[in-house]
């Protein structure tokens, strides 16, 4: 087992006289089967976040017709235990919140309960992820809510479906491409059992896996029981095969749908490539301010588009750090089908004046001490805190970048932007899909 404790601060200065101060002592564990846990003690509440991260998400997900495998899997591991044979039922005493997320990146595993209840939390985790209930028939048991899922939320939620249909023509080469629920086809027809149990074998083995505590309880104790329960668990090899890279952009990509009712306000949605979650240079970073000064509540292409001009119901943007390179996506309702070349237009045109123009020193320092305090806010229970840590070890490699976050936003300045905007907003790096409803055809 190796230890190497981190004790990380950072000091944060917002408008006027308002400081504030985060200090977490990480330590990070290593055992010899290659388990990662990070843990850090908060003896303020008499609380703990118990998370469990595996390094697998849709991005992993090589083999043809198994998309949709990692969350298959998520929902599988409430299935239960011959120890535990009701996941839910062994837990409910604690007055617990569970659940679990997959992501295109990682999947999670959460436990957030009053921290005399740690010992047992740690038992049970460790039993259900290495001895779950997995079988053909749990199985095919599980894959028929994840279909009614996929039916919820992609096939009959245009929205869902708009997102789907971005990322299909953003990505040609990359498994960024697929969606995390999975293509239908996969579910219905081609996904078996012999890929989930692979799935299972390569990923969800110690050295894919990285145990995040957070809340009041003694680190030496927690580590001890830990060895205890995980201990033994034998490593795998890692998977065969690579996720392939995908190719730059040279023109743009677009897509007319027409919706299958009338009831749904015209969508677009704007997707431009961007780096990967590093912190080397401050593209990313300004790409995420830019995000915020543009897209927020407060932000000038939502006043021009939504207030000013009435073209749109709704506009937002995301620019989240990926492993692999990810996408600007920008969303958006129309307030009429024939407002969508108008308000595409506008949208550009405002771009386009960042790199030109540039913006004030003003609006920047703003976007970053209102990024900064949103983190800081965010940051305010171990559960986020805990979740955070995962974010940034599985993402970007290292957690400590969750701190390097904070030291180099301040440092982002004017030109930072208008570079980012030239490099990555551009036209021949830009993918647009537009949805309409049927009557609008």
């Amino acid at each position: 087992m190796k230890r190497a404790a981190l004790f990380l601060q950072i000091i944060i200065l917002l408008p006027a006289v308002l400081t504030a101060q985060i200090s977490l002592d990480i330590e990070k564990t290593v055992l010899d089967n290659g388990l990662t846990i990070l843990t850090y003690e908060d003896h303020s509440f008499p609380t703990v976040s118990y998370q469990t991260f595996v390094n697998a998400g849709s991005r992993d997900e090589l083999r043809p017709g198994a998309t949709g495998i990692a969350h298959v899997f998520e929902h599988m591991m409430f299935r239960g235990t011959p120890s535990h044979p009701d996941y839910d039922d062994a837990v409910a005493h604690m007055g617990p919140q569970t659940n679990a997320y997959t992501g295109q990146d990682y999947t999670c595993y959460y436990v957030n309960a009053r921290a005399e209840f740690l010992p047992e939390i740690i038992a049970i985790e460790a039993d259900r992820i290495r001895n779950l209930d997995f079988t053909n028939e749990t199985f095919r048991r599980e894959l028929g809510p994840v279909k009614e899922e996929r039916r919820r939320f992609v096939d009959d939620d245009p929205d869902g479906f708009l997102e789907e249909q971005i990322y299909r023509l953003a990505y040609t080469r990359h498994t960024y491409e697929h969606p995390v629920i999975g293509w239908q086809n996969d579910l219905e027809k081609n996904m078996t059992f012999r890929d989930a149990a692979d799935f299972r074998e390569v990923y969800y083995s110690p050295n894919f896996v990285t145990i995040v505590i957070g809340g009041s309880f003694d680190t030496e104790n927690v580590l001890n029981l830990i060895q205890q329960h995980y201990g033994d668990w034998p490593s795998h090899l890692p998977p065969i095969g690579r996720i392939r890279k995908e190719p730059p952009q040279s023109k743009e990509r677009t897509l007319d749908l027409t919706w299958k009712s009338p009831e749904i306000p015209a969508k677009a949605a704007v997707a431009y490539h961007i780096p990967d979650l590093n912190y080397m240079d401050n593209d990313i970073l300004a790409l995420q301010i830019l995000q915020r000064m543009l897209f927020s509540e407060s932000g000038k292409v939502r006043k021009k588009l939504k207030d000013e001009l009435g073209l749109v119901e709704s506009i937002r943007a995301d620019a989240e750090g990926m492993k692999d390179p990810g996408l600007f996506l920008i969303r958006m309702n129309l307030t009429n089908p024939e407002n969508i070349d108008s308000a595409l237009t506008v949208l550009y045109s405002q771009i386009d004046s960042i790199k030109v123009n540039g913006v004030s020193k003003e609006d920047l320092v703003r976007a970053v001490n209102s990024m900064k305090a949103e983190y800081l806010y965010r940051l305010d229970r171990p559960a986020r805190i805990v979740g955070t840590i995962g974010y940034y070890h599985l993402v970007g490699g290292d957690h400590k970048l969750m701190f390097e976050y904070y030291e180099q936003l301040g440092g982002v300045t004017v030109k930072d932007l208008q570079d980012a905007a030239k490099e990555y907003l551009k036209e021949s790096n830009r993918n647009v899909v537009v949805l309409k409803p049927a009557d609008a055809a």
